[in-house]
């Protein structure tokens, strides 16, 4: 993990849920909602910091995920992916999609 400046200054939507499931198993989805907020912080900012999947996919090589939150006029927004690389950063630099 990394300190972020475009982080730091960021104040994102309350997260709602947060799951993940291996590709080949759908129905089987793992609430893992208060282990992200953990790393999506008080102030809903990523706690200001960049992290690789590694950091908070620790082992889950080629799992889906799927993050819903809820803006402050009570829209849904969420963003969805593919844990790849484990090298990669995460959360991608995106804006939520409405």
């Amino acid at each position: 993990m990394i300190d972020s400046e475009y982080y730091s200054n960021y104040k994102g939507p309350q997260l709602i849920s947060a799951k993940i499931w291996k590709t080949t198993e759908e129905n089987n989805k793992e609430d893992i909602t208060s282990h992200i907020t953990n790393f999506y912080g008080e102030n809903n900012n990523w706690n200001g910091k960049l992290y690789k999947y590694k950091d908070i996919f620790k082992d889950k090589g080629n799992y889906n995920f799927y993050f819903e939150f809820k803006s402050l006029d009570k829209r849904k927004q969420w963003f969805y992916g593919i844990v790849g690389d484990q090298d990669q950063y995460f959360p991608p630099i995106i804006k939520l999609l409405k």
